[in-house]
């Protein structure tokens, strides 16, 4: 009698243990994708909330700004919230580091730092795009699943509490001409990035969206390598280092590249986002003139600007921060005021079914 009271304890609790591991999985639904539900709704509303706005974001917007940082002073300053009161509605980070092992990335961010600040903008509704931009493997496939297995294993970690994933926007090997893997003909390029995709999905990675991002270059054409495989967001980077400012150049590179790459997004049913500006900015018109208008013009799902970082004697900032002159705000102020420009703060259900 007593071991059959045994035996039937050790069942319940079994029952107990089983129905506990279903309600925690339940957290994060799985759609028939494979990804989550979230990281599902997200391919959707990207595309759809172009047509209501531009998601106005910056790299490391919230992690880094001029004369500070997020690990270092641990504050919660933002260069565009303390400047014009709103949060971008996009962050973005860079993975290039995690796939060896080190504990900052190729910019000096701790990845512990991106991974908090991932989780703070998630659960405030925010964009989250991240770049790997992966260091050569030398054909070695052995290294190729490490480094991917590294990364899906960071991935993971971005869920809080209760499991749930944050969805990211991954620009995977994003092209900027000087990276090895721009050396690779368009063939092999291509062929690298959907076996990307598969180890990552042999990972089990569940909360990606791909990206293909491209860096402009004046008068060369765009869209040249896209993979066409699971893609569901073109990005464009172009940036103007305050060492080489050529403002007609910036406003004819802009206006070609939204000629060139939203009708081949539109086509492939990819939402369309920018990456820009001009490192110290130089005169504040291509944010009221150039940028803002290109933005009342089309259906651009977001707009991120470069990082702004270091001392103001440095000048490297894409956005005005509190202190630098009129002269480089105004053209600023006016753009991110029109109802165009979204900010975190007017950002409602990117992960939501609609």
């Amino acid at each position: 009698m007593r071991i059959k009271y045994i035996i039937l304890m050790f069942a319940a609790l079994l029952a107990f243990s089983s129905c506990g591991e279903k309600k925690k999985k339940s957290y994060d639904e799985i759609a028939m994708s494979g990804l989550t539900t979230r990281t599902e709704n997200l391919k959707t509303n990207i595309k759809a909330y172009a047509n209501k706005g531009t998601l106005i974001g910056q790299m490391y917007g919230t992690l880094t700004g001029i004369g500070w940082n997020r690990w270092q002073w641990d504050s919660d300053r933002c260069d565009l919230k303390t400047l014009c009161g709103y949060r971008p509605a996009a962050n973005g980070y860079e993975l290039a580091g995690i796939e060896n092992g080190k504990s900052q990335n190729i910019d000096g961010v701790p990845f512990k730092a991106i991974r908090e600040d991932v989780l703070k903008h998630f659960r405030k509704g925010g964009l989250l795009i991240m770049n790997w931009t992966m260091p050569d493997y030398n054909g070695n496939d052995d290294m190729l699943e490490e480094y991917t297995k590294q990364v899906a294993k960071y991935l993971d970690t971005l869920q809080d509490g209760y499991g749930i994933k944050a969805p990211v926007v991954l620009n995977l090997l994003p092209i900027d001409g000087k990276t090895w893997y721009c050396k690779l003909s368009k063939d092999d390029y291509i062929s690298l990035y959907k076996k990307i995709q598969d180890l990552l999905d042999d990972e089990d990675v569940t909360n990606v969206v791909y990206s293909y991002s491209e860096t402009y270059q004046p008068g060369k054409n765009l869209m040249d390598r896209y993979p066409d495989n699971k893609i569901d967001v073109i990005n464009v980077t172009y940036l103007q280092s305050k060492n080489a400012i050529d403002l007609p150049l910036y406003q004819k590179s802009i206006k070609e590249i939204v000629k060139q790459a939203l009708p081949f997004a539109q086509d492939h049913n990819n939402a369309f986002g920018l990456t820009t500006g001009v490192e110290s900015i130089g005169d504040s018109s291509i944010f009221s003139e150039t940028l803002l208008t290109v933005l009342k013009q089309h259906h651009i799902a977001y707009l991120m600007f470069g990082r702004n970082q270091g001392e103001p004697i440095e000048e490297h900032y894409y956005t005005p921060y509190p202190g630098v002159s009129n002269k480089k705000t105004h053209g600023f102020m006016e753009m991110i005021n029109d109802k165009v420009c979204v900010f975190l703060e007017k950002l409602n259900g990117l992960y939501l079914e609609h």
